[in-house]
């Protein structure tokens, strides 16, 4: 995809997802996750940050000294993580200039912008003097439409026994050229949240593999994503009507249909959230 297309995309629609959201204080974009314990949106905004410094600890020998996130919106997963790890200096990348204007905002306001920055940038394209013990990349990599490069980006930014942690959609299987619901289904996911990089685990594994990185540990986090809420309902309904009217050109509306159309393939199983950690390979480091 091209970069001033997911640009425009996430500058257009940034300000509505924090206003329609329900993180709150958390400053989420990602989606929440319902997990033992979760009461309310800001605490489900939450949980995936738990879950990746949970990831971070298991598998880094020490704690972090710089975490690097890679698609970071406007900062709430660096900005709890700056908390879960207080020693440590964390910056986040992002394609979208109003996403870095309200992400150096937030820092300031909460007293971390000596620890916490923000560039704005094309990640698959990204040179910045800096390895990190950890990168992270929460709902980033499906938007690349150059996985080999994010990869590859990610692992010249990580240092030897450093941490990958991915969150992310993946399809459950190949796309069905027999069921053209189901793959009309997943087109207008991929058209509508400019999600190219959409891919099986074992294409994603492919891929890694050849970048330097070697799995640690996988986990589905479908089951915590609630896709029946009113809102839900609702976006259902106007769903169909927005795409006759062929509104999916505006960003608003594509953001609405895809999101449609990835409740529908989360429901019937299609399409998997899950949690990735890796590490440079053994004989990558080697060499």
């Amino acid at each position: 995809m091209p970069g001033d297309e997911l640009q425009r995309y996430y500058d257009r629609n940034t300000d509505l997802f924090l206003r329609i959201g329900s993180s709150g204080s958390g400053h989420a974009i990602h989606r929440g996750l319902w997990g033992p314990g979760v009461r309310t949106g800001r605490e489900a905004a939450g949980y995936v940050n738990a879950l990746i410094a949970e990831e971070i600890r298991s598998f880094l020998p020490r704690e972090p000294v710089a975490v690097l996130d890679l698609g970071c919106g406007v900062g709430g997963t660096l900005f709890s993580l700056a908390q879960t790890f207080p020693n440590a200096r964390l910056h986040g990348v992002t394609i979208s200039a109003r996403q870095v204007s309200i992400a150096r905002e937030l820092a300031r306001r909460q007293g971390l912008e000596e620890r916490c920055g923000f560039t704005q940038g094309d990640f698959e394209d990204l040179q910045l003097d800096l390895r990190a013990d950890a990168v992270i990349a929460v709902e980033s990599f499906i938007h690349s439409s150059r996985p080999d490069r994010l990869l590859a980006t990610c692992r010249e930014h990580l240092v030897e026994d450093g941490v990958l942690v991915v969150v992310d959609d993946f399809l459950a299987r190949p796309a069905p050229t027999d069921d053209p619901a189901r793959r009309k289904t997943i087109d207008t996911f991929r058209t509508g949240w400019r999600v190219p990089g959409l891919c099986t685990l074992a294409d994603f594994d492919a891929v890694a593999r050849r970048a330097g990185f070697e799995p640690l540990k996988q986990q589905d986090l479908s089951g915590l994503i609630r896709t029946g809420r009113p809102r839900d309902w609702l976006v259902s309904i106007v769903s169909p009507v927005a795409q006759a009217l062929g509104l999916m050109r505006r960003p608003f509306w594509a953001n609405v249909v895809g999101g449609n159309a990835l409740n529908a393939a989360l429901r019937s199983g299609q399409v998997q959230y899950r949690m990735l950690a890796l590490r440079p390979s053994t004989r990558d480091r080697s060499r």
